[in-house]
């Protein structure tokens, strides 16, 4: 085992101590022992990047040091958090330090209650450090700002100038933006999952800007991006639903823009699968998919579990959607071989079977089942006999102000509510006063959005259907599965019991 001597000097002045005369000093530290010197002239303390120094953290790392010995501290580093992350590396490895002007010694307790205090200021540096960075980046993010990362697929990057403040802005390119439109539109089908994308991308030779097929993970990227949407109303709403933190008033929500999401501080799950708690930043670019597509896109992605894709069912269309009313979980079809007849098949929920953690419906015959949800689907059709659709003709964003403002003033109402307790008899006359006028403004603001939701839009009839299921037989499982998909959220059953959660 050796010792390390360690010298530094950054430039030759009368009242500092010559390396010459540091390691002298340190040469009487180490008395006898073997060691090596190391030393860098020249060089500043500001960060470690000197070479001798270096040298030394290497063979430290290459085994054989005892200790390391310097003149003071300051020569190892003047950056507290680049000092203790050297003595960091040194425990890591064995290795002891020896300050012999501020007799700060590892091997003793006071050197080590020194080091503890050291690590200290060091790792509040650090979070200091981080603090600034993440303040600078909220306060960018919230601007609109380019911050970095992957560019999309669809964009390059192009200079702009935000606020007066140099930045990037996404440029779209055209023929990768009919491709990312293309995408949207096959997700947006119900029963079409990333991997069918892929598949139909793949047989058409459309290959993504590396010249490659595209991965699952790069659809899946695409998807959820909200930087190819048009921001309107309706995504405001959509993000709000979703408790996420939305920069921008409702009224800069005019289906023109894309829009950047950010992880919010409040954040606790990936943005990918989870939206409570991210930051929503209308962008500077242009959006090229309609708000109504891309919300179905993200809601399929929201909750993967929950919609699993059943188009690769052979014998059942009610793949997917039935499920367990004691634990939840979605029920498998088991069929059992019979001579003279056909299969017996069975919804089996497999967490009493497996795990035995489920003591509900355990077993149910798939016929009866398919035979409720028929004529259940067959009775709610009945409801739509007659075929119209909807001409807009309201609008969206009045009505979210008018929400907002609800909200406001059922808040309000709370807050006085609240002071009740401790009010004067002054201050209870104005209370009243108060909550008399916002609920006189909160049952005006209700009748208004009834109107104007009543007013959104206007039906307009052109004729009668009837006969929805006639053919039922005659299609085929994967018409059924889409059928059932675009009528049906679940079915949950139990012994005796289905109960259906409709779509429509």
């Amino acid at each position: 085992m050796e010792d390390l001597i360690y010298a530094r000097q950054s430039v030759d002045r009368e009242d500092s101590i010559s390396i010459e005369s540091q390691i002298d000093l340190c040469l009487r530290e180490v008395g006898k022992a073997p060691h090596r010197v190391f030393r860098d002239k020249g060089y500043s303390g500001k960060n470690t990047e000197r070479p001798d120094f270096q040298e030394m953290m290497a063979a430290v790392r290459n085994g054989g040091v005892r200790r390391i010995v310097v003149y003071r501290l300051d020569r190892i580093s003047r950056s507290v958090l680049d000092f203790a992350n050297v003595i960091s590396e040194l425990q890591k490895y064995g290795v002891e330090f020896v300050s012999i002007t501020e007799r700060f010694d590892t091997s003793t307790p006071i050197g080590k209650a020194m080091l503890m205090i050291v690590m200290v200021f060091a790792q509040l540096e650090r979070e200091t450090i981080q603090q600034r960075v993440i303040d600078a980046y909220r306060s960018r993010s919230r601007k609109g700002f380019y911050m970095g990362g992957r560019v999309p697929y669809g964009f390059k990057l192009e200079q702009t100038v935000i606020n007066g403040v140099r930045s990037c802005m996404y440029k779209p390119i055209p023929e990768q933006m009919k491709i990312v439109q293309l995408i949207y539109q096959l997700y947006s089908l119900p029963q079409v999952s990333f991997a069918d994308v892929i598949k139909y991308l793949s047989n058409n030779k459309i290959k993504n800007q590396a010249g490659k097929n595209f991965s699952r993970m790069r659809i899946r990227d695409i998807i959820t991006n909200p930087v190819y949407v048009k921001a309107d109303a309706a995504i405001f709403e959509f993000f709000r639903g979703q408790g996420t933190e939305i920069v921008n008033d409702v009224s800069q929500f005019i289906g023109t823009n894309g829009a950047y999401l950010y992880t919010g501080s409040k954040a606790e799950k990936r943005k990918s699968i989870c939206l409570n708690g991210q930051v929503l930043v209308l962008a500077p670019h242009e959006g090229f998919v309609d708000a109504d597509t891309w919300i179905r896109c993200r809601r399929k992605c929201l909750n993967v579990r929950q919609i699993a894709k059943p188009v690769k069912a052979k014998n059942t269309w009610l793949a997917g959607k039935i499920k367990c009313m004691k634990c939840g979980h979605a029920l498998s079809l088991k069929a059992y071989p019979r001579k003279r007849k056909e299969d017996a098949r069975y919804y089996i929920c497999n967490t009493k079977y497996v795990s035995a953690s489920c003591d509900g419906v355990g077993s149910i015959q798939a016929d009866e089942i398919e035979d409720i949800v028929f004529d259940e689907m067959e009775r709610k059709l009945r409801e739509f006999n007659e075929l119209s659709y909807k001409e807009k003709q309201g609008d969206p964003i009045e009505i979210t102000k008018l929400k907002l403002r609800l909200e406001e003033i059922e808040k309000e109402i709370n807050v006085l509510i609240d002071r009740v307790v401790s009010a004067s008899t002054t201050t209870m006359e104005y209370i009243n006063k108060r909550i008399d006028t916002l609920d006189d403004e909160k049952r005006k603001l209700k009748d208004k959005i009834a109107q104007l939701s009543a007013e959104l839009y206007d039906r307009k009839n052109i004729g009668t259907i009837s006969g929805y299921m006639d053919k039922w037989n005659e299609i085929s499982m994967d018409d059924k599965l889409t059928v059932v998909d675009t009528l049906i959220e679940a079915i949950h059953v139990e012994q005796g019991n289905v109960q259906i959660s409709w779509k429509i």
